[in-house]
């Protein structure tokens, strides 16, 4: 206990100097009506429920150590520990919000044996995700407008065999999972100015297009589908993780336009690496939100194109490009969809389209509770999977029943259908089961 509440000082002491800055209302760097990663799992961490925390003997921030002396007030850790009333205090005294997701992912599949090797592959492959987030609001004034710092963090590890080894046994050309080996990716450490009127902001620092390519249930391993065509853009080819900037103009709640520029270099996100930005190599992109909102429910409709140059980690240069739609149906209905490819030979899949729907909470049990299923149609990129026998195209059908137990655990079985497995053309289908496990604070 010691040890927590000295991080938990030295932390809250760091940040101090900026909070004499007054705060006078929502960050509004990542507009609501607007799919993103981070901001939806932030969204969903503080929607939970909180435990009620007494905030008596709570001073203003009229001193450097107020925010330390005011979460120490709050006890969030009496009465047993409570990882949500600490978070949730130091999120009230720093203008920041906190969530990490971690997440145990067993799967098993059929056939065991690769083709090409007739080695049997250990079953099942665990995969241990963890990814923390945060949002911390340095200032917000109607002088100098919002500044803020987002971070996000993607760590990866399996134990006995990975995801690798088992797509290769099947013979796809997509993946069972979004990360097929271990990683460890700094997908996003920005600075924001949100200027006063808040339809202008600048964005400096590492970030990634992953956290607006999609929508709400076909962008997040963690949270909404699992296989690699239906959790992200099969076909990309930009960063994990890049340092860049971008400017973003929200004229209406329900616009979001971005235009923005990476090094082209750190292709894997694996740090934050500035010492090639001199070799004047960088990917470009453009992004274009709408959002409207009508009697059934709220939309998204977007469009991203982008471009990417040839570097040794992705020694080819790409363009590529992501239509996205996403639309409730009522509250209990979702419908969603994506059109996507990439030029060159990077990935094995160069176009894939994707449908399906979702349904939050369908019998008004838990929050978490969530039902989907989409299928994907993938073409195969013949440049890059050039085995003799192969197809043209592969099919994932997918289906998942997310279950919460409380606010904070969830359990949810999956199930994966490939029809005509690409490079097992003895095969007309393959099969993936999985039970995901997740843990978010």
């Amino acid at each position: 206990m010691i040890l927590v509440r000295f991080l938990v000082f030295i932390c809250l002491c760091s940040c101090s100097f900026f909070l004499s800055f007054p705060a006078y209302g929502k960050d509004p760097t990542h507009p609501h009506l607007h799919h993103h990663r981070i901001a939806d799992r932030l969204k969903k961490s503080t929607t939970r429920h909180t435990p009620k925390i007494e905030t008596h003997d709570c001073e203003p921030h009229t001193y450097v150590l107020s925010p330390v002396r005011n979460v120490l007030a709050r006890r969030p850790c009496d009465n047993g520990w409570s990882i949500s009333r600490l978070f949730h205090s130091i999120e009230e005294e720093t203008n920041s919000q906190i969530t990490i997701d971690f997440t145990i992912l067993p799967q098993r599949f059929y056939p065991k044996k690769s083709a090409l090797t007739q080695i049997e592959e250990e079953q099942p492959i665990w995969q241990f995700y963890m990814s923390p987030n945060a949002s911390w609001q340095i200032y917000n004034t109607p002088m100098a407008g919002v500044g803020s710092i987002d971070f996000s963090y993607t760590l990866i590890r399996y134990w006995e065999n990975n995801a690798q080894n088992a797509n290769n046994a099947l013979g796809i050309a997509g993946e069972i999972n979004d990360y097929s080996t271990r990683a460890n990716t700094l997908n996003t450490l920005t600075f924001s100015q949100t200027f006063p009127g808040n339809w202008l902001t600048i964005s400096l620092g590492q970030y990634s297009l992953y956290s607006i390519d999609g929508t709400a249930y076909d962008n997040d391993q963690q949270s909404g589908f699992i296989s690699y065509a239906l959790s992200q853009n099969a076909s990309a080819t930009y960063s994990l993780g890049s340092i860049g900037a971008y400017l973003q103009l929200t004229p209406l709640p329900s616009l979001n336009i971005q235009v923005g520029l990476q090094d082209a270099y750190n292709v894997l996100g694996t740090g934050f690496r500035i010492r090639n930005l001199n070799k004047k190599k960088y990917n470009f992109y453009g992004y274009l939100s709408l959002s409207p909102q009508c009697l059934l429910g709220g939309g998204q409709y977007s469009a991203l194109i982008y471009s990417t140059r040839a570097v040794p980690e992705q020694p080819v240069n790409t363009t590529g490009w992501s239509l996205n739609f996403g639309q409730y149906l009522g509250k209990k209905l979702y419908v969603f969809g994506r059109w996507n490819g990439s030029t060159g030979k990077a990935v094995n899949l160069h176009r894939s389209y994707v449908l399906g729907l979702a349904s939050p909470d369908p019998i008004h049990r838990n929050s978490q509770d969530v039902f989907g299923v989409a299928c994907a149609l993938n073409r195969v990129n013949p440049q890059v999977v050039q085995i003799q026998r192969t197809r043209q195209y592969e099919t994932v059908i997918e289906a998942f029943a997310t279950l919460g137990c409380g606010p904070h655990i969830s359990i949810t079985p999956d199930f994966q259908f490939y029809i005509h497995p690409a490079l097992r053309t003895n095969k007309r289908s393959v099969t993936v089961y999985g039970i995901r496990a997740n843990f978010s604070t």
